[in-house]
């Protein structure tokens, strides 16, 4: 009798998020479309508030474990991989080699490779230090892990358009108050 309430319960909180229920049995469930188009942290909060555990495949946690990955590597105090072995270090932290890595994300993503996944995210990683800390350009990318300041500044204008120290002064100049604006005149009028 459990069993039949639960794939019932399963089956309404997966229609109450507008999928289309195809089956529904003992832990499984198929619903209409394709895996990277559902919202997946929607569904596990939902199924959690049911009680219900969502089991998750290697594949299905991929993306979120290579960003957690990358994440950790870049913001870990005294970490400062060189730019070249960034991919192999993160896979080692999810136990795969670089090409096992890359392939599974390719199947799962398929508009970006986990190369191009990585640097977007080194960059944006720069982009925060720019405006957040007052490390020099040449830190920052000592940071990062680049061995020359060029290539890192080259790479940083290909995604921001810009070079990082002009990156970090029109942040800057957006975030300063407007200086010369005069004050409203309150003096009073004569009578």
């Amino acid at each position: 009798m459990v069993c039949a309430r639960g794939i019932r319960v399963v089956r309404q909180e997966l229609e109450g998020l507008g999928l289309q229920v195809l089956d529904v049995r003992l832990g499984a469930a198929t619903v209409a479309g394709e895996p990277e188009d559902l919202d997946w942290p929607r569904l596990r909060a939902t199924l959690e508030a049911a009680r219900f555990a969502l089991l998750e495949t290697f594949h299905q946690t991929l993306v979120e474990r290579v960003s957690v990955a990358v994440n950790r590597l870049l913001r870990e105090p005294g970490e400062s991989l060189r730019h070249r072995a960034f991919g192999a270090a993160v896979a080692r932290e999810l136990d795969l080699t670089y090409g096992q890595l890359s392939a599974a994300f390719a199947r799962l993503v398929g508009d970006k490779t986990l190369a191009a996944y990585i640097l977007s995210q080194r960059l944006a990683y720069a982009q925060e230090l720019l405006l957040s800390s007052s490390l020099s350009v040449g830190l920052i990318a000592r940071h990062l892990g680049y061995t020359s300041l060029a290539h890192f500044s080259g790479q940083f204008r290909r995604l921001a358009r810009c070079s990082p120290s002009a990156y970090r002064r029109l942040l800057r100049a957006e975030r300063a108050p407007v200086v010369g604006e005069e004050a409203p005149n309150h003096a009073r009028e004569e009578d």
